[in-house]
């Protein structure tokens, strides 16, 4: 992954939220910049952003 990563989104409240990889329980402050789309995800409530955080893109999947 490239070190220029841009961000989702900035946060404007406190969340908690697991780490993708390690499953483990992290917390975020405000002004924190997510850029990683499985954070993204996590964080469903629209007050926590403080810019709208960018569309995160579904994957696609054949269903039958």
């Amino acid at each position: 992954m490239s070190a220029a990563v841009k961000a989702l989104g900035v946060l404007a409240a406190t969340v908690h939220v697991l780490d993708p990889v390690e499953r483990v329980p992290m917390v975020l402050t405000p002004g924190t910049e997510v850029k990683d789309p499985a954070v993204a995800e996590q964080i469903t409530n629209p007050v926590c952003w403080e810019t709208e955080p960018a569309p995160i893109p579904k994957t696609n999947r054949k269903t039958t």
